[in-house]
């Protein structure tokens, strides 16, 4: 006569598996985010999309794999669960490495016609002429942020941003600080609220929010939109000292 499924057994060790995979992911991607991916940047440049496909394999297959193993006393049982511990290890690991490879080091505006920031990730920098941590040096600010000088001959300009826009984030040569002049450059690009009126209704929402939370008067902010991989977002910009206020609206997708 067959053995009955121990049912009980299996779902203990399946709710068990559970738990402890959630906690472990949940720490090791909370200090990824906090370290690579400050806000809004995980939302709308890759960081949620890479979270969730590494969470499907850690925290769904591994438990379910548990499930279909296990059974107290079962020939071998140390052994499979020591390969799906390995196959699990193994999923952490790729999201943790593709997160800190893909993960954006910094926001850089583009000016001419796009008036906008844009995430500069690692992958860009190493094509460009200058190090990480001299990009960095460029703003006390994070993430920081910097400004993309382009050609004052506008036909120059205008060739340099025909092929993709992000194109022009590999010219890590022309990245530079945020100073005053540049500041106030970005301050008379901003859009107003009538114009993403008919762009979008969370980003007027956001800047209503805002406004209502600065009593009524957000003047001394400049709203800029970033632009990442998998949505945007409007940044409220200090036009005294060019610190990002606050995240005043985001928009993203999970595809």
């Amino acid at each position: 006569m067959k053995a009955p499924i121990p049912w009980r057994a299996k779902f203990k060790a399946f709710g068990t598996h559970l738990l402890l995979s959630a906690v472990v992911f949940a720490a090791i991607i909370a200090l990824t985010v906090w370290l690579w991916y400050p806000p809004p940047l995980f939302w709308i440049d890759g960081g949620v999309q890479i979270t969730l496909l590494a969470a499907t394999i850690d925290i769904v297959a591994g438990p379910l794999l548990t499930l279909v193993v296990y059974r107290p006393r079962k020939p071998g049982l140390m052994m499979n669960l020591v390969v799906i511990a390995a196959i699990q290890a193994g999923a952490l690991a790729w999201g943790v490495g593709t997160l800190y490879s893909q993960r954006p080091v910094l926001m850089a505006f583009v000016p001419y016609n796009q008036n906008r920031f844009f995430p500069v990730t690692q992958a860009q920098i190493r094509e460009g002429a200058r190090s990480p941590e001299a990009l960095r040096a460029l703003s006390p600010h994070r993430p920081p942020m910097v400004f993309v000088d382009l050609p004052e001959n506008p036909e120059d300009a205008a060739s340099l941003m025909t092929s993709q826009t992000t194109s022009v984030l590999r010219h890590t040569e022309r990245f530079h600080a945020i100073d005053a002049e540049r500041l106030g450059q970005i301050a008379r690009s901003a859009r107003s609220r009538k114009v993403y009126e008919a762009v979008s209704p969370k980003y007027v929402e956001g800047i209503d929010r805002f406004t209502a939370d600065h009593g009524g008067n957000a003047d001394g902010f400049a709203f800029i939109p970033l632009y990442g991989r998998f949505g945007g977002a409007l940044l409220a910009i200090s036009k005294t000292d060019g610190s990002l206020a606050s995240v005043v609206a985001k928009e993203f997708k999970l595809k």
